[in-house]
């Protein structure tokens, strides 16, 4: 008994002689909140942080972790220099000038492709516009993906969509536009898969990967329109610094390297078949996000610089996968765009732990939504 006295008495001793663990106050790091909002409330989920004034303030801080984030991103090879930039440019300008050759060989009495390509590199030399016909008769190549949001690392793919006029089909998709890629000798490791849930026709041109997906639009008049609207636009010239490297904003991609491409919207969608809206929903989100995202340079650069190092982040821990059913890219930049849309004003250096913090106390499965339900509108 009097040893069971002891041991009781030793441990409440214990117990009294315990003291809590004051909070360290780091004036150098980010305080948050001690309890998440329990509301449903999407809002209840912005940026709820409570942060030092003195580094909020200093906005030189900001600007050299915004740097050396850039600059880790660039050495782990997730950037592509301006020379890969530009061709891809050159070899989505040249697939567009085929597709358009192409398609008019399909109309009635019309010149072979061989002829339509020859007469296309002529007219592009003697002139800047093109005939109404070929307007007429000529598809779109629209980009998505990680190279149409500019966050694509120098090995990426290119996710194309073909856009075409109602007189072409998928049978001529998959019959004599892959007979043309299979004659052009800049083409290599070609392989169509019609058969896949979203058919697709893979190949490198030039050594630049693409997936090319297709869709057939039945209003033929919104397709001119669009293509007429595209051969006004200024032709787009990427400036140089006096290292003779491309400008950019804030040490990021600057936005002249994109390249212009038409927007559509969702009366598009009128009269597809179901794998042409499949196809046509990566362009979609696409557009959908940088519109969220609006015309500041500076805001989508930050946006861009965050999704880059979240996706990092996302491949080195094994979490980068929708096969194994884990999100994949479009996934991580919804994720990133509603950070960045309710923190439009903070650098990425900011943006990052605030991603972390936000999505690390989520309450799941709650959606993440841009845009409340009642806002969108369906054709």
């Amino acid at each position: 008994m009097e040893a069971n006295h002891d041991i009781h008495n030793r441990s409440r001793n214990r117990k009294q002689e315990r003291r809590p663990r004051r909070k360290q106050n780091n004036s150098n790091n980010i305080q948050h909140p001690q309890k998440w909002p329990s509301n449903n409330n999407n809002n209840h989920y912005a940026y709820a942080t409570k942060t030092n004034p003195n580094i909020l303030n200093n906005a030189q801080h900001e600007k050299q972790l915004a740097t050396s984030l850039h600059e880790l991103c660039f050495t782990r090879s997730l950037i592509e220099p301006p020379s890969g930039i530009q061709k891809r440019r050159r070899v989505m300008n040249d697939l567009d000038a085929m597709l358009c050759a192409w398609s008019e060989s399909l109309l009635p009495g019309s010149s072979s492709y061989a002829d339509n390509i020859t007469n296309a590199a002529a007219n592009n030399n003697n002139s800047n516009n093109a005939s109404d016909n070929k307007i007429t008769a000529a598809p779109s190549l629209l980009s998505f993906g990680s190279y149409r949001l500019g966050v694509h690392t120098p090995d990426a793919d290119v996710d194309c969509l073909v856009l075409a006029p109602p007189h072409v089909t998928r049978d001529d998709f998959f019959g004599s536009w892959v007979d043309v890629l299979k004659g052009e000798k800049r083409v290599t490791e070609l392989h169509p898969i019609s058969g896949a849930y979203t058919p697709v026709i893979k190949f490198e041109m030039d050594g630049v990967k693409i997936d090319l997906i297709f869709a057939r639009v039945n209003n033929s008049k919104w397709l001119t329109e669009q293509r007429t609207k595209m051969a006004t636009l200024p032709a787009n010239n990427t400036p140089t610094d006096d290292d003779g490297a491309t400008a950019t904003a804030g040490g990021k991609q600057s936005p002249l390297l994109q390249r212009i491409e038409m927007s559509i919207d969702d009366s598009v969608l009128i009269g597809l078949d179901e794998a042409s809206v499949r196809s046509v929903n990566g362009v979609r989100v696409a557009q959908f996000l940088l519109d969220m995202l609006g015309d500041d340079p500076v805001r989508v650069d930050n946006f861009r610089l965050t999704l880059r190092a979240v996706k990092e982040w996302a491949r080195v821990h094994g979490l980068y996968s929708n096969v194994l059913g884990f999100l994949g890219g479009v996934n991580w930049a919804i994720l990133v765009c509603w950070v960045c849309k309710r923190n439009s004003d903070a650098a990425a250096s900011r943006l990052l732990p605030i991603f972390f913090k936000t999505f690390a106390n989520w309450k799941w499965p709650s959606p993440v939504l841009l845009v409340t339900m009642s806002k969108q509108k369906h054709p």
